[in-house]
Order: structure tokens, then C-alpha cells, then sequence
């Protein structure tokens, strides 16, 4: 590893990692994308010459058996975090892996005992928990800010044109809407309450006998007495939203992808809006944040903020969600 650089490889050429990691990584002083894999390596290739990436491969193995690679940032489909992160923390490769982290709780922890045997990072990747007012919804809520929390909304929608061929819409590689989309809304909710649910419900609708869910909605209700409901779907004008209510109170973010968006907040009763307060601020890329704190913990051995066991957590819950949809019955976690 090269002195307060840590260089990244791309493991596979989704457009998550060229559109959001790459340029993330090319304004950091301490992380560089430097490979780009793929099964073939014309595709490796092309995108790596599209992009101006230093090198490519033509399977994922070559890539994980680069001595000059010290990282990956594993951007497979779903059905395929858990195989590679445990190939890449066994060639001692630490691993930033995109959400979900992993399908099922029993394979997020082959994926977490993996790195830990071989003494490497292993993170979630889940950007919009560095976003500000994220950040601030979930203090203000600690605090006790808005009252007591009595119920959350949470929202990722989203339309995919072309259906046909996209993984999202495919069995095989473990997509739906809920994994896909709706594991923001859950994680938001996780997140702004710093707490996990103790019941789900969940239901879910396949539009076109695709084999997955293109709707779901889902309840979590949490030991303080909090429900936190979620919506996602693949086929919608997109939204992106959590709406916190208290009982003195609600805490809004319109879109909780957008890194310098506002929160506002509300108090009284809410019919009238001289209490109320917008906070917008300047954030940096969420997907830099990301990275750096990332890096910071491979040169450092720091911990990460949010450790792969927090990817467990949420997928605990998303595995419980799809358990009530299946059952038609509500699901306890045991917390």
C-alpha cells in the first residue's frame, strides 16, 4: 500500500461505480480507483478507456490477485456481494460493498467473519447517512426536539423505463424494489431513530410476473411505542423523502438524496408556521464522505462509523419484511 493512498479497484463496470464512486474517488487526496473488472475483458476494457482508468481485467479473479490493488469496491448485483466480498477479503482486499450488503443475514455474516479473519475493512455502502440533514434529523430526534417520535414516513421510488434486461427486475440476481430501493427507507428509518424495530409487516406486488416486487410497503414498530412506514417502487415518478413526526412536532427532508438539501422543521400544532424553521446547508459529495472515512480506516485501523454489522441489522430487517409479505403475517426480530 502506498504511503496515505489507499487504490481502489472497481469490481465490475456497474454504472453505480463509474457515475458515483469514480468521480468520488478522483477528489479525494487519499483513495484512487485504479482497475475496473468485468467476465469479459472487451467490456473491462471499453469502460476502462471511457473512463481513463489505468487498468482492467477480464474476470474478477485476476483483479482480486493484483498485488498493486488494495481495496475493491464491490458493485455486483445483490445475488453477488456475498461470494466476492468473501473472495476479496480472503485475497486481503478490503471491501466496500454497496448496499444491501448482502441477501440474508446468514450470508452478511460469512461476509463479516471473512474480514475479520482476514483482518480487513468491510463497510456498507449507504451514502445518504453522511448527507447533513440526515445527520441533523437524527440529532434533533435524540434530543427530543419534535416530542416524542410517534410515527416515521419514508419513501424511494423510482421508474425504470426499460424493464427488460435490468437486474433490478431479475430473480436470479436478487433484485425487487424493496432491496433495491426501499432498503434506504428502512435504513433511514434505522438510522434517524438510532434504534432497531422490534416487529415488521410487510407487503409486496409483482406487476408483470417478473418474479420479484416492483411495490412494497412495509410497517416497523419500535419498542418506544415509534411506527416507521416505508413505500418503494420501481414503476413511479421518483421520490425520495422521510417525514419524522413528534408529538410537538415533524422534521422534513423532501429528498434525501440531495446532499445539500433542506430540513425543515415544524412545531406546534402545525396549522401555523411561526414556529417553523428551514436548515439547508452546503454538504460535500456524500459518495466522497463516504470514501474518505472509508480510507481513513484502512491507513488508520480506525473503526468505521458504521461497521459492516450495521448492514446485518438492516438486513435483518429486509429479510424479515420479506418474510411477513410471504406470510401475511407480522414478523418479530427478537429486540
Amino acid at each position: 500500500m502506498a504511503p496515505n493512498i489507499v487504490r481502489y479497484g472497481l469490481l465490475s463496470t456497474a454504472q453505480i461505480g463509474l457515475n458515483a464512486h469514480l468521480p468520488a474517488s478522483r477528489e479525494s487526496e487519499t483513495s484512487e480507483i485504479v482497475s475496473i473488472s468485468s467476465r469479459t475483458a472487451e467490456k473491462a476494457k471499453q469502460a476502462a478507456q471511457s473512463h481513463n482508468i489505468d487498468r482492467w481485467y477480464g474476470s474478477y479473479e485476476e483483479q482480486l490477485i493484483d498485488p498493486d490493488i488494495d481495496a475493491i469496491i464491490n458493485t455486483l448485483p445483490n445475488s453477488m456481494h456475498c461470494e466476492w466480498t468473501v473472495k476479496a477479503a480472503e485475497a486481503g482486499k478490503h471491501v466496500l460493498c454497496e448496499k444491501p450488503l448482502a441477501v440474508s443475514a446468514t450470508e452478511c455474516q460469512r461476509m463479516i467473519d471473512a474480514a475479520n479473519a482476514n483482518n480487513v475493512v468491510l463497510v456498507e455502502a449507504f451514502t445518504h447517512r453522511w448527507n447533513p440533514h440526515m445527520r441533523k434529523a437524527r440529532q434533533l430526534v435524540a434530543e427530543g426536539a419534535i416530542g416524542e417520535i410517534q410515527t416515521i414516513d419514508s419513501s424511494l421510488c423510482f421508474n425504470v423505463n426499460e424493464p427488460d434486461g435490468n437486474i433490478r427486475f431479475s430473480k436470479a440476481l436478487a433484485g425487487g424494489a424493496l432491496r433495491d430501493a426501499g432498503s434506504y427507507a428502512v435504513y433511514a428509518i434505522r438510522f434517524v431513530m438510532s434504534a432497531e424495530p422490534t416487529h415488521v409487516i410487510g407487503y409486496s406486488h409483482d406487476s408483470g410476473n417478473w418474479g420479484v416486487d416492483t411495490t412494497f410497503a412495509g410497517t416497523m414498530k419500535f419498542n418506544c411505542g415509534a411506527i416507521g412506514n416505508i413505500t418503494t417502487n420501481m414503476q413511479q415518478p421518483f421520490r425520495c423523502f422521510i417525514t419524522i413526526h413528534g408529538s410537538g412536532g415533524r422534521i422534513e427532508i423532501p429528498n434525501m438524496f440531495d446532499d445539500s438539501g433542506p430540513i425543515m422543521i415544524k412545531k406546534g400544532d402545525g396549522r401555523t408556521s411561526q414556529d417553523d424553521h428551514v436548515i439547508a446547508v452546503q454538504a460535500p459529495n456524500r459518495f466522497l464522505v463516504q470514501l474518505d472515512e472509508f480510507t481513513e480506516c484502512v491507513l488508520t485501523g480506525d473503526k468505521p462509523e458504521f461497521p459492516a454489522e450495521d448492514g446485518l441489522a438492516n438486513t435483518i430487517v429486509l429479510e424479515a419484511l420479506y418474510e411477513s409479505a410471504k406470510s401475511g403475517a407480522s414478523v418479530s426480530l427478537g429486540t
